[in-house]
């Protein structure tokens, strides 16, 4: 019933813009929501050309060009593209060289930097993650990707995976009255590493009770039973 809901949201928005604005922002704004369209049907690269379309024909919105560069990023993502990375990465570099005074400028410095850590370039993507934080430090998603950057910068590194912690709970605290799902369970694999079950198994509970999109609740799940399987083991 909700991606129904959602389907219909969408196709009124896209009843409305195509009356009320000028071309340039009607086309703008009808690829952005048929982009939108299609990720809530699964469809990333639909999503991707639509984006494209979009930061197109409006390429002096911060909004439709991140929204590009993060679909960029999620189908790189799914497919281990590296070429997609690097796309998104390009992408990313040029928008911000055009507008780097641009009031949403943090937003493409977190897609290049998730460019940046797809193809491993993991320094960089912390100090571009970092200045999408010196812009927006209280943006929820740049402080999750800074928390998953830090924690898996060296893998198995303690200290590293310590420091991440408090970087979890900062997302969690700037978005109090939202859901922060992602926040959880990114830090409950943070406690897991540690081997700090309870607190693992806390933040995996308070992921769950916020009814999460179903990849990341089926994530939280396998997490879950990985970790009660390990405790009945001993």
């Amino acid at each position: 019933m909700r991606a129904l809901r959602n389907l219909l949201i969408f196709l009124a928005i896209l009843v409305v813009i195509g009356f009320i604005l000028p071309a340039e922002f009607r086309d703008g704004y009808y690829f952005y929501y048929a982009g939108r369209l299609a990720e809530t049907t699964g469809n990333i690269a639909g999503a991707v050309e639509a984006y494209k379309t979009s930061s197109e024909a409006n390429q002096d919105s911060a909004l439709f060009a991140r929204a590009r560069a993060r679909a960029l990023n999620d189908l790189a993502e799914s497919t281990k593209s590296t070429s997609k990375y690097n796309e998104a990465f390009r992408f990313c570099t040029e928008w911000i060289e055009k507008h780097e005074f641009d009031p949403g400028v943090w937003m493409l410095y977190i897609e290049r930097a998730r460019a940046e850590w797809g193809i491993d370039r993991k320094h960089l993507a912390l100090q571009t993650i970092k200045k999408a934080l010196d812009i927006n430090p209280t943006d929820y998603i740049a402080l999750v990707y800074h928390g998953i950057m830090i924690r898996d910068f060296r893998p198995g590194d303690i200290e590293s995976i310590q420091s991440s912690i408090p970087i979890f709970e900062q997302a969690v605290k700037v978005r109090r009255h939202s859901r922060t799902y992602w926040a959880h369970l990114e830090q409950a694999k943070a406690f897991w590493m540690l081997k700090d079950e309870n607190n693992a198994l806390i933040q995996i509970n308070q992921a769950l009770a916020q009814y999460p999109p179903r990849d990341i609740k089926d994530e939280a799940e396998r997490l879950r039973t990985e970790i009660q399987s390990s405790g009945r083991s001993r």
